[in-house]
């Protein structure tokens, strides 16, 4: 057995070691042990969550320490050789002892091969030092006693071969993938108890051809869950930075309670703004804890996401109109709050035309369900290498926030789709990785996602497909007189705006046979506003008012562009009960044929 693993006890013949006092092993580290102990690989590639802090015990007091520490503290404290290398610092040892044998080792090669590496270290060139590391694995196969257990741990692999077409790597790039592949390939290093790890953030930064290769191990390091937070924050660390002062002195939370409200923070994040508020004299009340990890997880994401926490006495009363719509995101949200998230959906698809309201109703429809919202925006980079990270590290977020709701607007430019050519690929990688991961059925009830589009045709048919986003809930703009009415008087409300009768009578006479949206009403009422303010009336918009903002008012939106929305939105639609009246008896074939024309007209300007 190669790496400890606590969670099988020492047999009557075998003395109990230190590891018996050691810390259970938990989810990516007892996915590694149990890899490595299997004995079948010598490659391993650490991805995911590396910047973070993780537990080791001594003896009854446990400390928090980076990931290089963990791994030599916890998962191979009695290896023979611990080895680590990066581009900057070249290679390193666990110990002082460890390198004084390997040096040792150095001067009897340097005696054979003429050689100077005892004197002047090993070459930092890891071309260069790819063949003395293998000579001395060779080494360590012929005095499996001496060296019994050698572990080579290499930080930032994506310099040596990063991800990249064949034709365009450097013939350095090459020579060091193929050093990686013998290494992988080779039995011996397997039998021997010799190990090589990978640590990247992303494994999508790696060459393709290493990662698909089958003697490869891909481990992913998750963000903490609530266990584990938990077990952070009860460790007693931020006591210790108060002066000895209990939580309830510096906190409004329990451990416990701080666990639960950092969900989507690492660990090292989580401590960041804990000390910063203790060492400030800042109590850590909800609107610290809700700011920080706003900007925590945005800092993380590099602002490529929005975080919101839900907005109390926000529901989805304030939303007008849309009534199948809020029927069946009310259903949802009872789901949510319930706990019967077994048969909750994916993923729902909100498309309709500009201005409908899609995100307003989406925020709404997060308070009522009392859950957080992570907005999705543009994270796409000309960076090589920048996009995959970027969305892997959204991805690790989102996937320890859950409960989440995930909200992508303009989601057909977001997901893009398989076809996409002219970037090396990562246009396919990307739209990979999202839909394997909406398609996740382990994470049901744990992320819902919200796709928000006005051209739903525009996105790919493998996203719309039961499981991802299989309900489809188009809106539409006001298609009555009662409709224009109740938009008016949401609007107003939240405006603070008081419509007199003489002002509903005009809404209904000029403007209930307009197809209007909550962003038409909004400007509507706030142009009259305006003329009311300029006429020193403030806030007593007149009749007068109104028709003077809708007689000037000339809309610079295509009509044609806005049908061809609407019949997108119409197409798309997965339930009859949330169509309009006059599209939900209209043949479909009418409805395809109508579509093409508009498309044809819109594609010719």
């Amino acid at each position: 057995m190669k790496m400890d693993a606590p969670t099988i006890p020492p047999t009557p013949a075998q003395p109990a070691t230190s590891s018996t006092t050691r810390l259970p092993l938990r989810g990516w580290a007892l996915e590694l042990a149990r890899r490595w102990n299997g004995g079948t690989y010598s490659l391993f590639v650490l991805h995911g969550n590396i910047f973070d802090l993780f537990p080791v015990q001594d003896n009854s007091t446990t400390s928090y320490v980076p990931l290089k520490s963990f791994l030599m503290r916890r998962l191979f404290p009695e290896r023979a050789c611990l080895l680590f290398y990066d581009i900057s610092d070249g290679l390193t040892f666990g110990s002082a002892d460890m390198q004084k044998r390997f040096f040792e080792w150095l001067e009897v090669f340097d005696n054979v091969e003429g050689t100077d590496f005892h004197q002047a270290g090993p070459p930092r060139d890891f071309l260069r030092l790819a063949p003395l590391l293998r000579r001395f694995f060779l080494r360590v196969a012929e005095e499996k006693d001496k060296w019994k257990g050698v572990t080579l741990i290499i930080d930032f692999p994506e310099k040596l071969i990063p991800a990249a077409e064949e034709a365009s790597s450097s013939i350095d790039e090459r020579m060091n993938l193929v050093t990686f592949l013998k290494w992988a390939g080779a039995p011996e290093m397997a039998k021997l108890d010799i190990g090589v790890i990978l640590v990247t953030e992303s494994a999508a930064e790696l060459n393709a051809r290493l990662l698909q290769n089958p003697n490869v191990a891909q481990v992913r390091i998750d963000l903490p869950d609530a266990e584990d937070r938990q077990r952070f924050l009860a460790s007693g660390w931020a006591e210790t930075m108060a002066d000895g002062r209990p939580c309830a002195d510096w906190s409004d939370f329990t451990a416990q309670e701080l666990a639960s409200r950092t969900a989507g923070l690492n660990l090292l994040r989580a401590r960041h703004f804990l000390a910063e508020a203790i060492r400030n004299n800042s109590r850590v009340t909800q609107e610290l804890v809700t700011a920080s990890k706003k900007r925590l997880i945005e800092e993380y994401c590099q602002g490529l996401v929005r975080f919101k926490d839900p907005k109390p006495g926000v529901s989805l009363d304030r939303v007008a109109t849309h009534t199948a719509a809020k029927g069946r995101l009310r259903e949802l949200a009872w789901l949510i709050r319930n706990g019967k998230t077994d048969v909750l959906e994916r993923g729902v698809l909100v498309p309709g035309r500009v201005g409908v309201g899609k995100s307003f109703l989406i925020d709404c429809f997060a308070s009522e369900c009392n859950l957080p919202v992570m907005e999705m925006g543009e994270f796409r980079s000309k960076w090589v290498g920048d996009t995959e990270r970027q969305q892997a590290r959204i991805l690790l977020t989102i996937r320890a926030l859950g409960p989440v709701i995930v909200v992508v607007d303009e989601a057909d430019a977001v997901f893009g789709t398989r076809e996409a050519d002219g970037d090396s690929g990562v246009s396919g990688r990307v739209f990979a990785a999202f839909a394997a991961h909406i398609g996740d059925a382990t994470l049901r009830g744990r992320e819902l996602w919200v796709a928000m589009t006005s051209r739903p045709d525009l996105l790919s048919i493998d996203m719309k497909r039961q499981g991802r986003f299989g309900l489809c809930m188009p809106l539409f703009p006001a298609q009555r007189p009662e409709d224009v009415i109740e938009l008016f008087t949401t609007v107003a409300r939240v405006k603070n705006i008081p419509l007199t009768d003489p002002i509903l009578a005009y809404i209904r006479e000029a403007l209930g046979s307009r197809p209007l949206t909550g962003s038409d009403v909004e400007s509507i009422l706030i142009r009259a506003k305006e003329r009311a303010v300029l006429a020193k009336r403030d806030t007593d918009v007149q009749r007068a008012d109104l028709e003077e903002a809708v007689s000037s008012f000339i809309d610079p939106l295509d009509p044609d562009l806005l049908a061809l929305q609407e019949s997108a939105a119409v197409l798309a639609c997965s339930d009859r009960r949330y169509l309009p009246e006059r599209y939900s008896s209209a043949d479909r074939a009418q409805l395809l044929e109508e579509f093409a024309r508009l498309k044809l007209r819109a594609g010719r300007r």
